[in-house]
């Protein structure tokens, strides 16, 4: 977003002059001077990635190498706030959970990189007058008002030119437009500056997923277009790529807290359990399975899966609506695959359930499988990473 790249803009310049600084005085004597220049410049290349979710904070720190990149640092901390808990108390928990874990692991990089979903934001593919990026910058509250629901005053915007496109005899500039709540905006930035860090970027998660996908990905590059779910716990992420671009962005509000919930209210029970439900059980979708389960007498069994099915088939009308949109884009369009990321990608069963839904090839992405050093990470945890990783690819002059 253009709010990441003003904070680039502003610290390059005060990490120019500290540069400067650090040389005179290695001028004058020090060999010693020479590490500390060498730490500054090393921070400034690497950013530390946090995904700021509302079920647990997702944090990495990556090192370049002559291979790719390798893990330095990373942290999962669950936030165990409880319903009640007001907006300010879960920022204040976030805070002081960032804090520790910095703390308690030496991290010594300064320059962070966050990201924002959900309705407090949006992405629309619009056309545009043929304008320069410098004279869209100047009019971009004026030429996107028709496109966005929010008052143009309380939004920060950001835009890509994609290229050049013909609508009704006229050359326009296809863009994609991004609105995001000053709000929200301003939450991520109180809280890294809480944690005594400096946010350099502000991102969108489908953009920062987008960057995973097209530098660890292989199949982005295929024929077809890709579907990814990044399957969040109040969120859930859809991107569509299709030939190296994104045609659609979507936040669907039915994600994996609306699971836990169902499981909750099925069987009466409280959070914790439900949520140990949820990932010990498995989706009965078919006929078969379910006979099975009720011939054993699994009663249990059968009425998980009867309230995370119900939830399940909510979610797929969503996508298909998504797709179908897609589809609807261009006669050559078609879905070759489906991706699947987030913590509830986990879900015993769901790939097989889309693959059957879709009639498309389903599999778990696994952000970790091309970083160096990231076995400590638990496997089954690994989904979950996916939008710290793609933070984390960022560099500190990227912005969205």
């Amino acid at each position: 977003m253009e709010y990441g790249f003003l904070f680039h803009i502003k610290e390059t310049a005060i990490i120019k002059a500290n540069l400067k600084e650090k040389f005179a005085e290695i001028a004058k004597a020090a060999s010693g001077q020479i590490k500390r220049v060498k730490s500054l410049i090393e921070a400034r290349k690497s950013l530390l990635a946090i995904d700021l979710g509302n079920y647990a904070i997702k944090i990495a720190l990556l090192s370049p190498t002559k291979t790719g990149f390798s893990l330095r640092s990373w942290g999962y901390l669950p936030l165990e706030s409880k319903p009640e808990e007001s907006s300010e108390e879960k920022k204040l928990a976030t805070l002081n959970a960032l804090r520790a874990f910095l703390i308690q692991n030496g991290i010594k990089n300064k320059y962070a990189a966050a990201s924002v979903s959900g309705n407090s934001m949006i992405v629309r593919y619009v056309k545009f007058p043929l304008l320069t990026k410098s004279e869209l910058s100047a009019t971009i509250a004026t030429e996107a008002e028709p496109f966005i629901p929010f008052d143009v005053n309380d939004v920060q915007f950001g835009f890509h030119i994609l290229g050049e496109a013909v609508e009704e005899g006229q050359k326009k500039m296809e863009t994609v437009l991004v609105a995001a709540k000053k709000e929200i905006i301003s939450s991520r930035v109180e809280i890294l500056q809480g944690a005594g860090l400096t946010p350099s970027i502000i991102d969108v998660d489908s953009f920062a997923l987008e960057n995973l996908f097209t530098q660890f990905d292989s199949s982005a590059a295929e024929p077809g277009g890709t579907l990814y779910l990044n399957i969040g716990h109040s969120v859930t992420n859809l991107s569509i790529i299709d030939k190296g671009n994104t045609r659609v962005v979507r936040d669907i509000f039915t994600a994996g807290q609306t699971f836990t919930r169902a499981i909750m209210k099925a069987l009466n029970c409280d959070l914790i359990k439900a949520e140990s439900l949820k990932r010990s059980h498995a989706l009965l979708f078919d006929s078969d399975q379910k006979d099975v389960a009720i011939a054993e007498g699994r009663k249990e069994d059968v009425a998980i899966s009867d309230a995370l099915m119900g939830v399940l088939k909510d979610l797929t009308i969503e996508v298909h609506r998504s797709v179908d949109f897609f589809l609807s884009q261009g006669s050559d369009r078609v879905i070759s695959r489906i991706v699947l990321m987030g913590g509830s990608a986990a879900l015993k069963n769901l790939d097989r359930y889309l693959s059957l839904e879709f009639k498309t090839p389903v599999s778990v992405l696994n952000p970790l499988t091309a970083i160096e050093n990231s076995q400590s990470i638990p496997e089954e945890m690994a989904p979950a990473f996916a939008v710290a990783i793609g933070l984390a690819l960022r560099k500190p002059n990227d912005w969205i």
